[in-house]
């Protein structure tokens, strides 16, 4: 239905909630003194009313009664309708008892970055919130925010993200890169020539065989050989502990690796920015509970890490 603007700019929410007054009381000073206005006041409103409506609302049958007209109660339910929905829509506080709530979380992210905070996570969401459900999904950047856009997901957590004016960040933790390859691997270091000369374990997430390092080693004249490419963090260190392959990889996820599989970290031959991992939000969820809780609980996890 098509709102006739220039029909409601007649209309202001002053002048619904003397309506409503006045048909429940059927009476000029009662509908005043519950509004806390004066009675002119009120007067001066049922006049607007009856002329917005064409219809004089209410209709005196004696000196000190007034009778409700038939249109006025007709449309009675309606205008309360509509001040109970304005009234739950702008003014109802909204409450959150993570102990008590049956929410379904849903948060895109890597499979590197829910190996590194979900464990966390999950401890903290198990211990004050057992009915809350998480799921995670891994979606391509521009699809993820896409998913935002439209409600089909809470939280985007991920870094390097083409952000618009309607998203809201807030930074989770600092990563920076090292080096990984076998245990048994006599390497204290590793040198450039031998970076090269190695075969390579790249996680990319553009379906490609170019990353970060291959940018760098192309500056310094340099390259190397990727033999195996793939969009998955957590597969790398299965195959490196199979392999002579080396991978750059996220140190916190690398350092919960090599505790668990035996990998050795190296720092890298090449100086690798590190980047920031964010979690992102559309601004329509700034002030839900529920949402303004979950993004609590992840920048606790990160300060756990």
């Amino acid at each position: 239905m098509t709102l006739d603007y220039a029909s409601l700019r007649q209309l202001d929410l002053n002048l619904l909630l003397a309506f409503d007054l006045l048909v429940e009381e059927a009476s000029v000073t009662q509908a005043a003194e519950k509004l806390n206005m004066s009675q002119s006041a009120m007067s001066h409103a049922l006049k607007r009313l009856r002329t917005v409506l064409n219809d004089p609302i209410l209709i005196r049958t004696s000196q000190r009664q007034m009778e409700v007209t038939p249109y006025a109660r007709e449309i009675s339910p309606q205008v309360r309708q509509v001040l109970t929905d304005i009234q739950e829509t702008l003014l109802a506080t909204e409450s959150f008892n993570p102990a008590t709530a049956q929410e379904v979380f849903r948060i895109a992210t890597s499979d590197y970055v829910e190996a590194t905070l979900g464990a966390t996570l999950l401890q903290q969401l198990m211990h004050e919130a057992p009915n809350i459900q998480v799921r995670i999904s891994g979606l391509e950047k521009e699809a993820a925010l896409a998913a935002l856009d439209n409600d089909k997901i809470d939280l985007l957590i991920g870094s390097g993200l083409d952000l618009k004016h309607w998203h809201v960040q807030e930074s989770l933790y600092q990563e920076e890169f090292v080096c990984v390859v076998q245990s048994d691997s006599s390497l204290a270091e590793l040198s450039l020539a031998d970076y090269v000369l190695r075969s390579h374990i790249l996680v990319s997430l553009q379906d490609d065989f170019r990353g970060i390092g291959d940018l760098i080693l192309e500056q310094q004249q340099q390259s190397r050989r990727v033999v195996w490419s793939t969009p998955h963090f957590m597969a790398v260190p299965f195959m490196l502990a199979n392999s002579d392959c080396v991978a750059l990889l996220p140190k916190r996820m690398a350092e919960q690796c090599a505790k668990a599989m035996g990998l050795k970290l190296v720092p890298p031959p090449i100086n690798v920015t590190g980047f920031i991992v964010t979690m992102v939000w559309h601004q329509r969820y700034n002030n839900r509970p529920q949402h303004q809780w979950l993004r609590r609980q992840l920048l606790a996890a990160a300060q756990n890490l």
